[in-house]
This record gives C-alpha cells, structure tokens and sequence, in this order.
C-alpha cells in the first residue's frame, strides 16, 4: 500500500515538475512572432473568435471573425476592415496603433498598450493577452486565468500566429464592449453596465463605433 502511495506521489510531483518547466520556458507571443506594432498584419488564413472555455455568461452573438483579405464580421454582422495601423467601420476610423503600440479610438473605450510580452493592457493593467493557441484570457476582472475568446481558423490546420496583435485588438473590441466585466469588476463611467453584480446593458454593434 505504501508502495503504490508513494509511486502516486511521485508521479504527482513529476507531472508538476513538467508542467511548471512547461511554463517556464513557454516563450510569448514577441518573441515567437516578433511583428511589428505597425502596419497590422491580416493572418493568411480566416480565423473566428468564440465563446471560451471561461464560466461567463456570454451575450447572443458573441464573436468575430478576421478574414485573410483584411475585412472583419463583427455580432450583428457589422462589417470592419484592417487598413495599415487602423481600424475602418463604415469608411470610418474607429482605431489607431502608433508605432510605439498605443491602441486608442472609438471602437474602445479605455487606451490600450501592447507591452513588451505582448499583453494589450491599460494604465490599471486591465486587458488582454493572446496564446499561440489562439487563446484569448481577460486580465482585470472576472474569470482570471481563464480564456474568454478562442481563435481558430476556418480551414485545417492552425494559425500562423504572424496576425497575432490584429487577433488580440479585434478580441479586445469584442470584450471590451460584449463582457466588460472580464476586465473590471466595476465598470469605468462609459462602460457597458455598473457593476457585475446588476445586469448590463450590452450595446449593439452599431453604438460601438461613435
């Protein structure tokens, strides 16, 4: 009995073991797809966002997808497109990159930065962060260490992670606008909703953008 005990707890701690040199020597998404903050990069094959494995409450018609031609379908089937550092709905500019990674517009409604791992981040540090996985985890509000959007692409395969900042901003959009409780437990004046205890008011796509 001790036996099989100790041969358990040896395999526990091994498997640990793995798991933490696992983390340990995971690279991000900067130095395994160094892209440029500026121009965007559109991804070589489509790639949809989807509810995550998080235990969130997703509204209807949560999503989006990146097309390979650059162009963007929001919920509602509000259409955007990529163009150079910026984001265009309706012929409009809604989001600018600047080349020092300032992501600011419309279309959210905090300044972002992307930092040095490749976080998309607030002064708070309330944002997103992308996996090579096409994973997407909130950081700042509910559901911590958990993803609240996965990307996969539309054909075989998996992605090629060049377009990751274009999937991360595109992410944060949706978030930031669908499920602002991801990112804060309590709503900034402007927000979709008060707090995560009350319900939110989530606005349609359409007020998004002004």
């Amino acid at each position: 009995m001790r036996t099989g005990a100790a041969l358990l707890l040896s395999l526990a701690l091994a498997s640990c073991a793995e798991l933490q040199q696992a983390v340990s020597t995971s690279k991000p998404l900067t130095e395994t797809a160094p892209e440029p903050n500026t121009p965007l990069s559109v991804p070589t094959e489509s790639m949809t966002g989807e509810k995550g494995p998080a235990s969130a409450t997703y509204p209807n018609d949560y999503g989006v997808t990146v097309k390979s031609d650059g162009s963007i379908v929001f919920p509602q089937h509000t259409m955007g497109r990529i163009k150079g550092s910026t984001l265009l709905v309706g012929g409009d500019t809604v989001l600018t990159v600047s080349p020092s990674g300032v992501v600011k517009g419309n279309a959210l409604k905090h300044t972002y930065h992307f930092t040095d791992t490749g976080d998309l981040v607030d002064d708070s540090g309330a944002g997103v962060r992308i996996s090579p996985e096409g994973g997407v985890r909130a950081m700042g509000g509910s559901w911590h260490y958990q993803d609240v959007m996965t990307f996969t692409p539309e054909g075989p395969g998996r992605w090629d992670t060049h377009a990751w900042r274009t999937l991360e901003i595109v992410a944060l959009v949706v978030i930031e606008n669908m499920l602002p409780q991801a990112l804060r437990d309590t709503a900034a004046p402007g927000d979709a909703g008060t707090t995560k205890s009350k319900g939110l008011y989530i606005p349609p796509p359409s007020e998004w953008f002004k």
